[in-house]
């Protein structure tokens, strides 16, 4: 457990199912950019914690959004319909457990231990590029190039290109830009590495291998253009 009392105090209702566990996800656009870059100082601990106290909330109150991380992230849960899931009694650990997963952690206790400060600028870059901004995305890379190359504080360290597949990161995360080829186009030029590794679904995965098999690049119908962005870059 991460004790973090100012953050604990940030809670709402959620509106959509894929955003329960979205920190601004009742935010107006404007609100939400300088919130992310307040929430990224956040340790991943401390917003694991809000997280699994507003799953347990949402499971009380038999949200939608509650069923579809819980039947995603929970332990045993994916052997159940999703609705049937409010059935069951649900702990604020059980919460943990599901929002640690669902963030990239093998489990609860690892990411009680992820207590360093996260990195208010990746999160605003991962926000950009989610949105399809291209020229706040590219901007910001244009104040600190590195950004291309960092790694996300939660336990997926998954780096900006690895948000393009919208695959083995929170599903709240798991939108699809339909510039993800000039996006991914840019972050390659700019010294992204085609070939970088995250932690996700218990291996360590691409980008390319993780855009082929994720449905939602697919149905946008993007998947194809960002593919032949990652073969020209040298992606395996």
């Amino acid at each position: 457990m991460c004790s973090s009392r100012a953050v604990l105090s940030v809670r709402s209702t959620c509106p959509s199912a894929y955003s329960l566990l979205s920190p601004s996800r009742t935010l107006s656009r404007s609100t939400a950019i300088s919130s992310t870059t307040a929430r990224g100082r956040w340790s991943a601990c401390a917003q694991i914690d809000v997280l699994a106290t507003r799953l347990l909330e949402g499971h009380n109150r038999r949200h939608a959004g509650a069923a579809v991380e819980l039947h995603n992230w929970l332990p045993g849960a994916t052997q159940q319909a999703p609705t049937a899931l409010f059935g069951l009694p649900l702990t604020l650990d059980d919460a943990r457990e599901a929002a640690a997963r669902a963030h990239g952690f093998a489990d609860r206790n690892a990411a009680a231990s992820a207590v360093a400060g996260g990195d208010p600028e990746l999160e605003a870059a991962i926000e950009a590029l989610l949105q399809g901004d291209v020229a706040g995305l590219t901007a910001a890379i244009d104040r600190t190039p590195d950004l291309v190359v960092r790694r996300s504080h939660y336990g997926h360290g998954a780096t900006l290109l690895h948000y393009l597949a919208a695959n083995g990161v929170a599903t709240y995360r798991q939108r699809v830009p339909l510039n993800g080829a000039a996006i991914a186009s840019m972050l390659l030029v700019r010294g992204a590495d085609p070939n970088a590794e995250a932690d996700m679904y218990g291996g360590r995965r691409r980008t390319r291998g993780m855009l082929i098999s994720s449905a939602h690049p697919r149905l946008a119908g993007v998947t194809d253009e960002i593919l032949r962005v990652l073969d020209r870059a040298g992606a395996a």
